[in-house]
């Protein structure tokens, strides 16, 4: 006679979503933008970010832009996106709260210019006048009760393997996906499929596929925008969401799997891999069994 313990372990992954619902606005403030001359209505967070120059790069919401300040107002759909960006490319930029500010911040992991900038975001009426004028107003003393900020999209930090999206690139006419590097530029695609996120693959009206593989910094916007603003509809698993009527006719799908871009269908239908472990004791040794699904 002998005696079996068998224990069973159950590792699931969440999905893409902390929330289903669009972030609704909680302010009316103004903000400086464009110049320091111009005043925005109807902000939600306003922005000042200093660069010692130009940096070109379109994997960074709060890097890229020219030499010197540079003023925005955040809208309710904008305002997660950047701050998730300020938080991945800066040292000490707050998760917790919308007011904050850090003084060394890298323009994406990867740029033809690697420089560093500043960045504050603050959330009272033209806090973002300039740069020492907004770090002012983040602070406690302005703002005693902060407001408080949480995601409602998962910050993603495992690497996927995404098909490489630009073999064969080529715009399509009727889809909203933006080429990320350039045709001639080897370093940047090789960056984005060792360090990609997210995989996106879009169908448009005509049966044309394009394919994209988001970094950490920007996976964000791109998600919100087509759940927020682009589409109607969307589905989703522990591992995709699919987004269907979506403006100009065009089929969105994005998935965390290695290789789930290959087609619609695959991205529609990836999901976590649910791992059971089974123990089984026999006296003096054990059989460990890995079922996978």
């Amino acid at each position: 006679m002998f005696l079996v313990f068998i224990i069973i372990y159950l590792r699931t992954s969440s999905g893409f979503l902390l929330s289903t619902e669009n972030r609704i606005s909680t302010r009316n403030i103004t903000c400086w933008n464009g110049s320091s001359s111009t005043l925005l209505f109807n902000c939600e967070a306003c922005l000042v970010i200093a660069r010692n120059y130009e940096i070109r790069t379109s994997l960074s919401l709060t890097g890229s832009g020219p030499l010197g300040i540079t003023y925005q107002c955040l809208n309710v759909n904008q305002v997660e996106a950047y701050h998730e960006n300020l938080v991945r490319e800066c040292q000490n930029f707050p998760r917790g709260t919308l007011n904050g500010y850090d003084d060394f911040c890298i323009a994406s992991p990867y740029s033809k210019l690697r420089g560093s900038y500043r960045a504050c975001m603050c959330t009272i009426n033209a806090c973002n006048y300039n740069y020492t004028e907004c770090v002012q107003r983040s602070s406690p003393y302005w703002n005693r009760q902060a407001p408080l900020f949480s995601n409602t999209i998962v910050q993603l930090t495992n690497r996927v393997k995404c098909f490489r999206p630009y073999e064969d690139y080529k715009q399509s006419t009727f889809s909203s996906l933006t080429q990320l590097c350039p045709s001639n530029d080897n370093e940047c695609k090789n960056f984005l499929f060792d360090n990609g996120v997210l995989c996106w693959i879009s169908v448009d009206r005509t049966n044309y596929i394009t394919r994209q593989t988001l970094p950490p910094s920007i996976y964000v916007s791109h998600l919100i925008k087509y759940k927020a603003m682009l589409c109607r509809s969307f589905t989703w698993t522990s591992k995709s969401i699919y987004f269907s009527q979506c403006q100009e006719d065009e089929t969105v799908c994005m998935c965390a799997i290695d290789g789930c871009d290959q087609d619609l269908e695959t991205c529609q239908k990836s999901k976590a891999i649910h791992i059971y472990y089974y123990y089984y004791y026999y006296y003096s040794f054990f059989l460990i069994l890995f079922y996978l699904y």
